[in-house]
């Protein structure tokens, strides 16, 4: 592992560690010379050799991607793309010649264009590829380090929250648009979405199968924290999944050209906002507006974050000013009479 540090002489020193050696150093007189050798010295295993380091058997970066992509579940469908560019920036590279200044330079280009919380997930899939080969039976005497976990590796901001709740008004309004879709299954589903939390992704997964007409309640087996959980389903759901009832392996969203795969919602959705008259909102804004109704009808977040299947109580902290008034009101039925 390399370490650049800048002198008090204005010089950049070099400290190259590596197994089996004592640290090299090396002073330059810019960073970019001190930078170049670094990578040299990482990278070039006949010149390790020389040294006198052990060199074992390593990997190209596209080989590891590959290998990490067949033995890994992505959830998030916009990680392919973020990976394919991480496979294709370091496409002549093996694994070891990686290394936090690489890293860091690619993601400042990064943030030319994109969102901090952007680039950070971008950084993210780099470091599980180099976490999954450093746990992997295989390679795991590699003695690989994560570059991306280094501190020179720079840090980027998240975007602010961006949680929009419809109100009352908005709620009736979009389900009446709705029901005016020409895909006959809009309304169920927002219907769905606005009375369980679920995401999109778990209602548009769900099957036949999955629903317990008797327990009103719908089985989501895949979520975002891998845990199952059950959907509570109001009496006007159930009625409305009656209409459109099918055989038990079939999506209830389905498809209308192939039935195994989901039905593509953008337009009937964009059509639904725009009939409605409601601007700025995401279908995952029917997630919290289903948080935001329990709240201002004085369920605890422990249920709330029940409902939406959290993994910690942390996630549903974001709902609590939505309680206030039940808050000042506890505190006046409880403490009002002291002065």
């Amino acid at each position: 592992m390399a370490y650049i540090n800048k002198l008090s002489s204005g010089n950049f020193q070099v400290q190259i560690r590596l197994k089996g050696l004592k640290p090299i150093y090396k002073t330059f007189s810019t960073k970019k010379m001190a930078t170049d050798f670094a990578r040299q010295v990482e990278g070039d295993s006949e010149l390790q050799r020389k040294l006198g380091s052990p060199v074992v058997s390593m990997l190209l970066f596209p080989e590891a991607v590959s290998l990490y992509l067949s033995q890994i579940t992505l959830r998030d469908q916009s990680a392919p793309s973020r990976i394919l560019y991480w496979k294709n920036r370091f496409h002549d590279l093996s694994v070891n010649m990686i290394d936090e200044f690489m890293v860091d330079e690619a993601l400042h280009e990064l943030a030319r264009t994109r969102s901090g919380s952007t680039v950070n997930r971008y950084k993210s899939h780099l470091s599980a590829i180099f976490t999954f080969l450093i746990r992997h039976p295989s390679y795991k005497r590699m003695g690989l380090i994560n570059p991306v976990l280094a501190a020179s590796v720079s840090r980027f901001k998240e975007n602010p929250s961006k949680d929009r709740f419809l109100s009352a008004d908005e709620q009736n309004a979009l389900l009446r648009a709705a029901q005016q879709s020409k895909w006959s299954r809009l309304y169920l589903l927002l219907m769905m979405a606005v009375t369980t939390g679920a995401r999109k992704g778990e209602l548009l997964g769900l099957k036949w199968s999955d629903i317990d007409f008797k327990a009103r309640v719908a089985s989501v087996s895949h979520t975002k924290t891998d845990k199952p959980r059950l959907l509570p389903l109001t009496g006007n759901v159930v009625q409305e999944l009656m209409r459109f009832r099918e055989s038990d392996e079939v999506l209830v969203f389905k498809n209308t050209v192939c039935s195994d795969k989901p039905y593509d919602i953008k337009q009937a959705w964009v059509y639904a906002l725009k009939r409605s008259g409601i601007e700025h909102c995401r279908f995952h804004d029917l997630r919290h507006t289903a948080a935001s109704n329990l709240v201002r009808a004085g369920r605890s977040l422990f249920e709330v974050g029940t409902l939406l299947g959290h993994a910690s109580p942390q996630m549903t902290q974001r709902y609590a000013h939505l309680a206030i008034d039940d808050t000042l009101s506890m505190v006046d039925s409880v403490m009002g009479g002291l002065k």
